[in-house]
């Protein structure tokens, strides 16, 4: 009753809109109860829903949402100085320094106790390494651990290290640092565990849940890397792709070519020296983290050119890269692209030192060798190339492509015959063939992604599309133009990509990566256009495959504390949603039916307020 009247109420004042003030005077009254009424009822009926949700169990807050998981309503509180590692006979040397190297993740304080307490009490972390299957995994990559959390104490067990690292970084979303404790003093620092007790036993559904960062557009600071890495650790992603180089920059220091990073970077201090990489690889594995190094080939390399030695064999190097401001004018634009020669011996000399490098910096079964986007207008304008291709019967450049691929797994194959091949993939390299052991990362449309189901039906797959999970979109292009990949990727865009919806064999599948190329990213804004996104879409990768609706609130609120959880940490990380519907996710991401008379009464309430004197 009290809906319909404020109705007609909003319905005459609008329409009563000129006439004498007398008779405005008297609907603007009438109108003015029918609102507040309105507003009563409409708070009220909020209010004894927030009580009803309220009074229900608070959901446990951890992304990726555990594969399976129990647990209830009690809570303790811990002196982290009490806290005792307890190792089991089997735990080796390697878990007992990782637990070591993690006492701060786990507690978030200093390994030491500066002040001494008298205390016969103990909260003891059992570390139990599980015996490993004979035979298989030979690295011991399973991600697999068990978890239990009570008012006495902590159980963790895993057969691998990198297992231990996946518990750790559950324990770090679970333990809450008392605010009255003195942070200072891990003496008198407490921990709080809610929902005891808690028993999880978790895996992730891919083996390969990535980031690529680049720092080849934009040199990225140490520091911005390990950053990157920790949050990775917290949100169970396990492969940094680096994409090291490209046309603009060349920094990875050799040691086999000395003077190129020196030459070919953008300034001498910004270099990743051999040091500074090795020093990423071990602290990235530390936390359950891979490192697949890029050197991007025969495109992408114009950088390379900068180096005296190999100005040759970098074709298009003097070439100009206009493009058109819409409304302004033409540009010269820069740096062009370009292609490596595949016809001169000194391309694969270079290979072959370059590759030593890799092999020696990163230990990974993986190494990425691009293949994407190369400009074949640049073999053409070469003579010699030309020339090439018609004494060796090469009928066309895409045959050209797989003369060079060939030659530079020829020389990967001797340098090591364990190591796998990572290429770009999208509709304009299907005409290149692969290796079946070779990897395919798609960056194309995801329209475009059951096409590799028939064009390589044997190979596996690192899934990226671009229209889904590439990070720098929708922030307009280093020229100040649009994007060429269109609008911003949202936290829940990313969300509902799912690998699997392509038709593709999904034994082939080995997971999906988030692309973070650096045109217009730094070291101020780099990490702020990973998180949350990349967390949401950590949380896909992980656990099994959604069927039918999904509880939208529950994401928003566990994404919102995992987001305040890394800036907690000195992670820079953006807001899910408003800071209203943060605070009240039940409300804001509830469902609601769409109905066409509250919907109409919404307007009309809106445009009466927008109206009104």
């Amino acid at each position: 009753f009290f809906f319909f009247q404020a109705e007609d109420g909003i319905r005459d004042s609008v329409a009563s809109r000129g006439l004498g003030d007398v008779y405005k005077r008297q609907v603007s009254t009438q109108s003015t109860w029918g609102l507040l009424i309105m507003t009563f009822w409409i708070y009220a009926v909020l209010f004894i829903r927030m009580l009803f949700v309220g009074s229900m169990q608070a959901e446990i807050k951890l992304l990726p949402y555990p594969k399976e998981i129990h647990y209830g309503d009690g809570i303790t509180e811990v002196f982290v100085c009490d806290i005792d590692f307890k190792f089991t006979e089997q735990a080796s040397e390697e878990v007992k320094d990782l637990i070591g190297a993690h006492f701060q993740t786990i507690t978030g304080q200093p390994t030491s106790c500066f002040t001494e307490r008298e205390t016969t009490s103990s909260f003891p972390i059992e570390v139990i390494q599980l015996p490993r299957a004979q035979g298989v995994d030979s690295k011991c990559l399973n991600e697999e651990y068990e978890l239990e959390v009570s008012e006495f104490g902590v159980k963790m067990s895993a057969e691998c290290p990198v297992g231990f690292v996946r518990a750790i970084s559950t324990i770090w979303q679970l333990r809450q640092i008392k605010k009255d404790s003195d942070s200072s003093d891990a003496g008198k620092a407490k921990l709080i565990f809610e929902h005891l007790p808690i028993h999880i036993k978790d895996s992730p559904r891919f083996e390969y849940r990535g980031i690529m960062i680049d720092t080849a557009r934009h040199y990225l600071q140490l520091s911005t890397i390990k950053r990157i890495i920790n949050a990775m650790m917290y949100s169970k992603m396990n492969a940094m792709h680096w994409h090291m180089v490209d046309d603009d920059s060349f920094p990875m220091q050799s040691k086999n070519i000395p003077g190129l990073a020196e030459n070919a970077s953008f300034s001498p201090s910004e270099i990743y020296t051999v040091e500074q990489i090795k020093e990423i690889v071990e602290y990235a594995k530390v936390r359950g983290v891979r490192v697949i190094p890029e050197i991007d080939c025969p495109g992408h390399s114009r950088a390379l050119g900068q180096y005296k030695p190999f100005y040759d064999m970098v074709t298009c190097f003097d070439s100009v890269w206009p493009y058109t401001l819409k409304d302004v004018y033409r540009i010269h634009g820069g740096p062009p692209t370009s292609a490596l020669d595949p016809t001169m011996d000194i391309t694969y000399e270079y290979a072959e030192k370059i590759l030593k490098d890799l092999l020696e910096y990163f230990n990974d079964d993986l190494i990425h060798l691009g293949g994407d986007e190369v400009m074949y207008s640049c073999w053409k304008a070469r003579k010699s190339i030309e020339e090439f291709m018609k004494k060796n019967n090469i009928p066309d450049y895409e045959h050209l492509m797989i003369y060079f691929l060939n030659k530079m797994r020829a020389v990967l194959e001797r340098l090591s015959s364990t190591k796998k091949v990572v290429y770009w993939s999208n509709a304009a390299t299907f005409k290149i063939k692969y290796k079946e052991s070779d990897v395919l990362q798609y960056w194309g449309d995801s329209k475009e992604i059951p096409k590799l189901a028939t064009i390589y039906p044997n190979n596996k797959y690192i899934l990226s599309p671009n229209d889904l999970v590439y990070l720098d979109c929708g922030l307009g292009n280093k020229y100040g133009g649009k994007m060429w990949c269109g609008d911003y990727k949202t936290w829940l865009r990313m969300y509902l990509f799912e690998p699997t919806n392509y038709q593709l064999n999904e034994k082939n599948i080995l997971g999906g990566e988030a692309c973070a190329w650096s045109e217009i990213m730094t070291d101020h804004n780099y990490e702020l256009r990973l998180w949350p996104r990349v967390a949401a879409m950590a949380e896909t990768l992980w656990m099994p495959k959604r069927v039918g609706e999904f509880n939208l609130t529950s994401l928003v609120i566990r994404l919102t504390e995992f987001s305040h959880k890394l800036t907690e940490e000195g992670i820079p990380s953006n807001p899910v949603a408003s800071q209203y519907c943060q605070i009240h996710a039940n409300e804001c991401f509830q469902k609601w039916p769409k109905t066409q008379s509250t919907d109409q009464l919404y307007y009309k309430h809106i445009c009466l307020l927008y109206t009104s004197p």
